[in-house]
C-alpha cells in the first residue's frame, strides 16, 4: 500500500489486553506511522459510543485505513462502520480469542502486527454473515458459545485468556442441554436438536493451522452450517481436542450441515 499522506484512523479498546498496554499501543503506532507520511488519529472507546458510526464519519472525513485494536467485539462494531466501503480495515489483534485476526495470520504480537498495517502487506476480501442490521465475520453462532461469551467477565480474560470462557462453561453447566432448532436454508427447513448451530463464512478447521480455513476462503462466497450435539463439558472438551489435534477427521459430536453459496443464501436459525 503505498503510505503518502495517508490518514489512518485508529479505534482501541482500553479494556482489551493488559491494562498497561496503552502507552505500548500508542507508542507502537508513532513508530511505524509517522508523521512524514501518515496523519493519524486515534479514538479511545468508551463503552458508551456508537463505533460503527464513528468509523463510518472517519471514511467520509477521507480516512484511507481504519484500525480496529482490540478484541473481537471491538472488531465488529469498527468493521461494520466499513460495510459498502472501499477504505480497508486493519486489525490489532489485542482480544481474547481474535478469531478472525488468527484466521487472516494476523501476527498476535502488538509491534510485528503494527508493522505489517504500516508496511506492505495483501488486502484480503471478507464475506460477512448479516444477523438483523449488523454483520458478523467468519462465523456467528447460537446457543452456548455465545451465552458463554457473554458471561465471561472481561476482568477474568485479562488474567486466564481463553482459559476463562472454560472457567465461564463450567459455572453455566445449565447450559448443557440440547434445544430444538428451526434451521430453514433458502425455503428448505430442518427440525434439528443441538446445543449450538455455528455458521461459517468457510471450512472449519479444514487443515491446520486454519481454525475456519485458509484466509482466501473467507471471501469465497460459501457459508457452512455446522451442528453442535455436546451436552457436558466433557463432551465440549473432545470436541475441541478434535477440532484442534484431529483436523481433517470426523469431529464427535460436531455435524456439518448444509452449505450454500453466501451472496443469495437466505438462512435462518429460530429455537
Amino acid at each position: 500500500m503505498e503510505s503518502s499522506s495517508q490518514k489512518v484512523f485508529v479505534v482501541y479498546n482500553p479494556k482489551a489486553g493488559r491494562e498497561e498496554q496503552a502507552a505500548e499501543v500508542r507508542a507502537a503506532l508513532a513508530r511505524h506511522f509517522v508523521p512524514s507520511s501518515w496523519t493519524s488519529e486515534i479514538h479511545e472507546t468508551t463503552g458508551k459510543e456508537d463505533v460503527t458510526a464513528i468509523c463510518r464519519a472517519a471514511c467520509e472525513r477521507g480516512a484511507s485505513l481504519v484500525i480496529a485494536a482490540g478484541g473481537d467485539g471491538t472488531l465488529v462494531r469498527v468493521a461494520n462502520g466499513l460495510v459498502k466501503s472501499l477504505v480497508p480495515l486493519g486489525i490489532l489483534p489485542m482480544g481474547t480469542g481474535n478469531y478472525l485476526a488468527r484466521a487472516l495470520q494476523i501476527p498476535i504480537n502488538l509491534e510485528e502486527a503494527v508493522e505489517l498495517l504500516a508496511g506492505d502487506h495483501a488486502v484480503q476480501e471478507v464475506d460477512a454473515l448479516k444477523v438483523g442490521e449488523r454483520c458478523f465475520f467468519s462465523n456467528v453462532s447460537v446457543g452456548i458459545s455465545p451465552q458463554v461469551m457473554k458471561q465471561t467477565k472481561s476482568s477474568n480474560k485479562r488474567i486466564f485468556g481463553r482459559l476463562a470462557y472454560v472457567m465461564a462453561m463450567v459455572r453455566q453447566s445449565r447450559l448443557f442441554q440440547l434445544h430444538r432448532y428451526k434451521l430453514t436454508i433458502d425455503g428448505r427447513t430442518r427440525l434439528i436438536r443441538a446445543s449450538e448451530v455455528l455458521i461459517s463464512s468457510t471450512t472449519l478447521m479444514q487443515k491446520p493451522p486454519f481454525l475456519f480455513g485458509p484466509p482466501e476462503n473467507l471471501g469465497g462466497g460459501q457459508m457452512e452450517v455446522y451442528v453442535v450435539t455436546a451436552r457436558t463439558l466433557g463432551d465440549y472438551m473432545r470436541l475441541a481436542w478434535d477440532v484442534f489435534f484431529r483436523p481433517g477427521r470426523s469431529v464427535a459430536k460436531l455435524a456439518p450441515g448444509d452449505c450454500a453459496e453466501a451472496p443469495d443464501t437466505a438462512l435462518s436459525v429460530t429455537k
